[in-house]
């Protein structure tokens, strides 16, 4: 049928009117039009130009004859006036002129020559002054007749000149464009009109023209161009519409086969839902043949009374219908599960019909019901399991909570053992001074018991006095020297002891902070035989909490005495750095000693972690520095592995004072 439609277009036409007869028709209907035009505004202009010259003379006469007419009528001299009438009259196209002469307040005709008529063409009116007095009117009058004559006779001459010359150009012109065009036009008509839609097809070639489309080709090479290759495209279109047809009713065969076979209900509803077709899977589904599902309401035969009204408004209002379940009843009575889906099939901006899949899901339905079932005695089995984890986890969390207390009273028995350790070291320290003071103060005593006998006794000498001086100054020195060295281990164990139990914030210079703890560990320092090498600038304060910074000095260098320097036969040094960078305080600390092992340095910093398990060893002297220096000092602590002994760097931002 398409190709009938398409071979229909190429029938022969019959050609009424001969473009050529037209061309020269709209030639001379355009050349005739023009030639009036330019005619016309020929005329037109020689009019402008003959009016111009009578209005020229009418003004000759007011320049040339008014003063002399206006003396000759103040003489009263006829015949000059006569004689300057006829002067009047014999200029262009004069046809009346009228003299008045005025007497009093009245104007009396005096003298008239020519024609007169009740109106005319051209007039005008002269007041005849003599000496400042007006003695009388001068009207004049032209006549346009021999004007009109004249451009009579210059429109006939031009028409006729313009005609004959429009035919030759037209006759010129038409010839050129048969030569041109019209031949051509001949041409490609006869072609087209006996065109055949097939490979076999010559292309159109017109008399010399260009074969191909080039710089010098025109419209009518473009044209020819086109039209082959319209005719190409078209037979090539054909030839696919062909093969598309074909490959169209296999498809089509196809999806019949797969409709047919298909286990899906598929079927077709008309504007009133009633099936147009449907396919073989509702006849085995339903048990009704094919003939009695026909032109049934497809709300009938899948759909259970009590949805049917939802349904049908959903289907009414053109809502989306996909996948829902929807349960029947087959002829057995048995109910069936139904996944439906409807696609809309529009002709134009309206719904012809509605395609809908309907997908039996009763057996998955059946299995969705054997695992709720499972599901449910399945919950009641997680409800008891859930109970039982739930007391568990009540225990776990009682448990824990039990060891953060226990966590939180070693931490704080660490901090009691760390200041028992410096008590007794101090205690130490304190001993050797102590007693030698008393036994200056004794021989003291004695001396002075010894005095007073010899002052009784009346047997003081001179040089005893001299060697009693010596003796007690000595002694005096000595009792002072060591009550000072007392004094000031016992200011520093104090400045150490308060810090460490107090939270007090105040600034204060970090060189001495480290120096009173490296003089309350002097004991146990030279115990290990271990020196001690501060580097720190003394005008360098800070504010912040001296006791936290107390407890990270001892912690560190008793973990060194305990850990690094037991059994170590090497090099015994503690180095710490105090500098300040970039608003950030760093401390750098670290010994010669054995070091941490490589099996807990991963996790230093954990609780309980120690080398000394079972030998005193708690694992919370790291764990407590470490929270000092992230959690009260927001800062960070890092132990630095692959060195020779133990490296600890530690990073605090840095306040000057309170406001900073």
């Amino acid at each position: 049928m398409k190709t009938k439609k398409i071979f229909s277009l190429f029938k022969p036409l019959k050609i009424r009117n001969s473009l050529s007869n037209r061309l020269l028709s709209y030639i001379l209907l355009c050349s005739s039009a023009l030639a009036i035009i330019i005619t016309l505004i020929q005329l037109m202009w020689d009019f402008q130009q003959d009016v111009g010259k009578i209005e020229a003379s009418i003004d000759q006469i007011e320049s040339s004859f008014l003063q002399p007419m206006a003396a000759s009528l103040w003489n009263l001299d006829e015949e000059q006036i006569q004689i300057q009438i006829e002067g009047i009259m014999n200029l262009s196209d004069m046809q009346y002129v009228l003299i008045h002469e005025v007497l009093g307040n009245t104007e009396v005709p005096l003298i008239e020559q020519g024609t007169l008529k009740e109106k005319f063409d051209i007039s005008k009116k002269f007041d005849l002054t003599y000496q400042g007095e007006v003695v009388g009117t001068l009207f004049v009058a032209a006549s346009l007749e021999k004007v009109y004559d004249r451009l009579i006779e210059k429109s006939l001459l031009i028409l006729v000149s313009q005609t004959i010359k429009t035919m030759v150009v037209s006759i010129c012109i038409l010839f050129i464009i048969y030569y041109m065009v019209i031949r051509h036009v001949n041409k490609i008509a006869l072609y087209t009109r006996n065109i055949k839609l097939s490979t076999h097809n010559k292309d159109l070639i017109l008399d010399g023209r260009n074969h191909h489309i080039s710089s010098s080709s025109d419209e009518l090479d473009e044209l020819v161009y086109l039209l082959n290759k319209m005719q190409k495209r078209i037979v090539a279109e054909l030839t696919d519409k062909e093969i598309a047809i074909e490959e169209l009713q296999q498809e089509r065969d196809f999806s019949a086969t797969i409709i047919n076979s298909s286990s899906t209900v598929i079927c077709c509803l008309d504007s009133n839902f009633k099936i147009s077709t449907i396919n073989p899977a509702a006849v085995i589904l339903t048990g009704y043949s094919q003939e009695e599902l026909n032109q049934k309401n497809w709300l009938d035969i899948f759909v259970l009374e009590d949805r049917k009204e939802e349904l049908l408004n959903k289907l009414t209002q053109n809502e989306a219908i996909h996948g829902i379940e929807i349960d029947m009843h087959d002829q057995m009575g048995e109910i069936n599960t139904l996944l439906w889906t409807f696609s809309a099939f529009y002709e134009g901006m309206n719904i012809k019909y509605l395609i809908g899949f309907g997908h039996d899901i009763t057996p998955q339905k059946q299995v969705e019901f054997e695992i709720k079932e499972l599901n449910d005695q399945l919950e009641e089995k997680v409800n008891i399991r859930t109970a039982a984890l739930t007391q568990s986890n009540q225990q776990i969390t009682h448990t824990l909570e039990q060891l953060k207390r226990t966590q939180q009273t070693l931490v704080e028995s660490e901090k009691m053992a760390s200041l028992g350790g410096l008590v007794a070291g101090v205690a130490h320290e304190i001993n050797t001074p102590i007693g030698i003071s008393v036994t200056a103060a004794s021989f003291l005593q004695e001396e002075i018991d010894t005095l007073k006998n010899k002052l009784t006794s009346n047997s003081l000498s001179r040089s005893y006095v001299e060697e009693l001086i010596v003796r007690l100054t000595e002694s005096g020195r000595l009792l002072n020297g060591n009550l000072k060295r007392a004094a000031d281990l016992i200011s520093s164990f104090k400045q150490v002891a308060v810090d460490q139990s107090s939270e007090a914030c105040y600034t204060f210079k970090l060189a001495e902070n480290v120096d009173q703890v490296v003089t309350s560990l002097k004991h146990k320092l030279k115990q290990s035989r271990c020196q001690v090498f501060i580097e720190c600038p003394e005008d360098l304060s800070i504010y912040s909490f001296p006791g936290s910074f107390v407890q990270i000095y001892s912690n560190l260098i008793l973990n060194s005495l305990i850990h690094g320097f037991e059994d170590w036969e090497g090099l015994r040094e503690i180095y710490i750095e105090l500098k300040l960078e970039e608003n950030i305080l760093h401390l750098n600390y670290r010994d010669t000693g054995k070091g941490i092992p490589d099996e807990i340095a991963d996790r230093i910093f954990d609780p309980f972690v120690t080398s000394k398990r079972g030998s005193g060893g708690s694992g919370l002297g790291t764990h407590i520095v470490y929270n000092i220096v992230n959690q009260l000092f927001k800062g960070d602590i890092q132990y630095i592995l692959g060195e020779q002994g133990c490296h600890f760097e530690i990073s605090i931002p840095y306040k000057a004072n309170m406001d900073s």
